[in-house]
């Protein structure tokens, strides 16, 4: 597993399924270097950004309350924004809104439910390390 810096890489899951977050921090965490924290709605999700550095989501578009494209919305305009990747999540894919974030998120990428754990973990992968993507293991830790 590639090493990020020498540090553990905050990653932030909102999603209202307990069952669905529970599989992604069980996933998550057991990734070299990566601590992922679970919360379930959006109120929860901007406390925790208030405190930790993100520096990647993976994030339901269909939360109760507050939506998560209206969640990223808000979290852009925080003090603590640092462009974090994005792994945007729904069983809905005709949702025009998502096309839109990604537009405005670059840094993002969109993963229609169900989906393979393994593609969360390899988006992840490719967004934090761009120019290293396609390198093998070894030669991206070197």
């Amino acid at each position: 597993m590639a090493m990020y810096g020498g540090h553990t890489v905050s990653i932030l899951v909102v999603e209202d399924d307990q069952a669905v977050a529970e599989l992604l921090r069980a996933l998550l965490n057991r990734v070299s270097g990566w601590g992922a924290t679970v919360v379930h709605d959006a109120a929860a999700a901007r406390e925790v950004f208030a405190h930790v550095r993100v520096e990647a989501m993976v994030l339901d578009v269909n939360l109760p309350g507050i939506s998560g494209l209206e969640l990223l919305d808000l979290l852009e305009h925080h003090p603590n924004w640092h462009d974090p990747a994005v792994i945007l999540t729904s069983a809905n894919t005709n949702q025009p809104e998502i096309s839109a974030a990604l537009g405005r998120h670059p840094n993002a990428r969109f993963i229609p439910k169900p989906f393979d754990v393994d593609e969360v973990v390899e988006a992840i992968e490719e967004l934090l390390d761009p120019v290293g993507a396609g390198a093998t293991e070894g030669s991206r830790a070197a």
